[in-house]
């Protein structure tokens, strides 16, 4: 099994794997939700000594591109971006506080994409996403990023619901 070493259990005479995480992905779309997936995060590269990428994706939804009114002033995506990437340090400060390497990535993009692109390009071992649970209507009309980043990624993936 690649990126696993076997250990044998000295109590039960069982086999554990020991997984070797490395880097973290952690796609943080600044709602509610964030804190515990930081939470889960933290956790994680806490137990496995592991650095944390913190990855915003923000986009501008097609139908409003496509608007002939719409006005967006020349530094509109600069300033998104950097509001962005201040925002995203902002959720860095308390893991960097707690002695944890802390990466942050602010892209352009479709928020499913954009995380399986970072996380194949960043050569991550896990991502930890958060999801809303949303289903019947809401998920059919909204879709499910979580979801698609699960059934696509280059590696495995943790969902934390948010109770709320």
């Amino acid at each position: 099994m690649e990126g696993a070493r076997w250990t044998r259990s000295g109590t039960q005479g069982r086999l554990w794997s020991v997984i070797e995480i490395r880097r973290i992905l952690v796609p943080i779309d600044f709602s509610p939700s964030a804190s515990a997936i930081m939470e889960w995060a933290a956790h994680l590269a806490k137990e496995h000594g592991s650095r944390l990428v913190l990855l915003h994706a923000y986009h501008l939804p097609v139908e409003f591109q496509q608007l002939e009114a719409a006005y967006l002033p020349p530094d509109f995506w600069a300033n998104v971006k950097n509001e962005a990437a201040a925002t995203l340090e902002r959720y860095a400060e308390p893991l960097r506080a707690q002695g944890l390497q802390v990466e942050c990535v602010v892209r352009e993009g479709y928020p499913a994409t954009v995380i399986e692109e970072e996380a194949a390009r960043s050569g991550v071992d896990l991502i930890v996403i958060g999801t809303r649970g949303l289903s019947g209507l809401k998920h059919l009309l909204l879709g499910s990023v979580a979801e698609r980043v699960v059934q696509r990624a280059p590696c495995p993936v943790l969902s934390v619901k948010h109770r709320g």
